[in-house]
């Protein structure tokens, strides 16, 4: 699979990889299930941070509506409160990019950001729809002051049908957000933030077609590459990438030390 640093082009069994571990069980466990929403974690030897897991029954979301939100960065910014910035950086492939994306945190936690390569594959209508992402090093974003840059070793979604107009989502993603965030933040965050996160997620698939229709309703550079505008990736942009060394430089934060009680996860990302 992807290995953190390097500019990668995944093939179809890369892809079968992600969706087995979607898919499958083995080694998770589940620390959420109701409403539609399964959320599950399991342990790694890559980062003291547990791979979270999300299933999402949407019965009235099409895995082609579900795939074009979560593509659209223009439409992102109107209903993703937790993004800061997002940029595409370079094209690497015309089914992959490589792109800067800035979030905000609970405070007194640190902002963080992540640049990440991202793949994605679309089988076609009706069938199944992926996009996955891993970090690399692009010279022309280097760690910004007042932010902790994050390690995405595998973060994706993947789309998969029901029928027409329903299908099963799943999110996982593989990361270590940097800093020193104590260990409660992301038991925390799987059972209450990742659930409104998807109630959010739906909301703004109702509202998609709408505001597409005002909004250069042709432009989906993701299906159709002709349309990607940002400069072909060159190589010599891309520098060496240490995951030891990225959390090392970020992990002065002070942030161990802070309570839960002190921090308002649940108020974070409201339902709206």
């Amino acid at each position: 699979m992807m290995k953190v640093g390097e500019v990668f082009l995944p093939d179809d069994q890369d892809f079968k990889h992600f969706k087995n571990e979607c898919t499958t069980d083995d080694g998770w466990t589940v620390c959420y299930d109701k409403s539609a929403c399964r959320v599950a974690t399991k342990k790694n030897t890559l980062s003291a941070f547990d791979v979270v897991r999300v299933q999402s029954e949407f019965n009235d979301i099409s895995a082609e509506l579900l795939y074009d939100v979560l593509h659209d960065s223009e439409f992102r910014s109107t209903w993703d409160t937790a993004m800061l910035e997002g940029a595409d950086i370079c094209t690497v492939q015309p089914n992959s990019d490589i792109g800067y994306y800035s979030i905000k945190s609970p405070p007194p936690f640190k902002n963080r950001d992540f640049v990440t390569q991202r793949c994605w594959l679309d089988f076609g209508r009706n069938k199944e729809k992926y996009i996955i992402n891993h970090s690399v090093n692009h010279l022309s974003h280097p760690p910004k002051k007042n932010f902790v840059r994050g390690i995405s070793y595998l973060t994706g979604f993947l789309m998969v049908p029901k029928s027409e107009k329903s299908c099963t989502f799943y999110y996982m993603t593989q990361c270590d957000p940097g800093g020193s965030l104590p260990a409660w933040v992301v038991n925390k965050t799987s059972k209450v933030l990742v659930p409104k996160l998807m109630k959010r997620l739906a909301k703004a698939c109702a509202k998609y077609e709408k505001w597409k229709g005002k909004h250069r309703p042709q432009y989906k550079p993701w299906l159709y590459p002709e349309q990607m505008t940002a400069p072909r990736i060159n190589y010599a942009d891309i520098g060496t990438f240490s995951a030891e060394e990225t959390l090392i430089a970020s992990g002065d934060t002070n942030e161990g030390a802070i309570g839960e009680n002190a921090v308002e996860i649940d108020k974070f990302v409201g339902d709206e």
